[in-house]
């Protein structure tokens, strides 16, 4: 399930020469906490309403307050699967969305993930998403993906977001996976499944199911 199948193309973008005022305006009418600023169709960054309230008065631009926007984004060929780990985030309603290019091209909801999971229940590939807080002095990427491999798993597709690395993992024993993961030092902070799993603990299963109370 590609993102660019679920896009959300209603919720309006904000731009550089907007006034905080005006952006926490937005904010309240759309009744999310955070929306993108683009500007020629370039993705700039995500203004939250945490980001605002930093501001010094209601008419402060919002390229005033750049260098606080977050610039985390996902691609709209990626697995929508994939923002699982962003979406437990608290506070995170939406996440933006580009092509390669970092040309802005929508939103994905926190809601429309929920809509997904709802409707497709745990019938896609079997797999899932594990988050480990990475340090490098520590861990190393070459040895995580080889005690992946040694249970037969394969590595979809890994995302960085300091200190966090993020992977997906296309594999019929992913309970196993974390299992030998632990066992070798590695930390898991948290692990999404899809697919039937029936060796995963309940804790673990109990953080993907919880997209389904939205």
């Amino acid at each position: 399930m590609l993102i660019l199948s679920h896009l959300n193309y209603d919720l309006p973008v904000l731009r550089m020469h907007d006034s905080v005022a005006k952006a926490l305006k937005t904010l309240r009418i759309q009744e999310i906490n955070a929306l993108a600023v683009v500007e020629n169709k370039h993705y700039i960054g995500l203004v939250s309403e945490e980001v605002l309230a930093q501001a010094l008065s209601p008419e402060q631009l919002l390229s005033d307050l750049k260098e606080h926007f977050s610039d985390f984004r996902m691609e709209e060929e990626e697995d929508v699967l994939a923002s699982l780990p962003w979406f437990d985030a608290p506070h995170v309603d939406v996440i933006a969305v580009t092509n390669t290019e970092q040309i802005f091209r929508g939103y994905l909801t926190k809601s429309a993930v929920g809509n997904i999971l709802l409707n497709s229940g745990l019938e896609n590939k079997n797999g899932g998403i594990i988050r480990i807080p990475f340090q490098a002095s520590r861990d190393t990427l070459s040895t995580i993906i080889r005690i992946i491999e040694e249970e037969n798993g394969f590595v979809v597709r890994t995302f960085f977001q300091e200190p966090n690395l993020v992977i997906q993992v296309q594999t019929e024993t992913f309970g196993k996976i974390i299992s030998n993961l632990e066992r070798h030092g590695i930390f898991i902070e948290k692990a999404f499944v899809f697919g039937e799993q029936l060796e995963v603990d309940q804790d673990r299963f109990d953080h993907f199911m919880r997209f389904i109370d939205l």
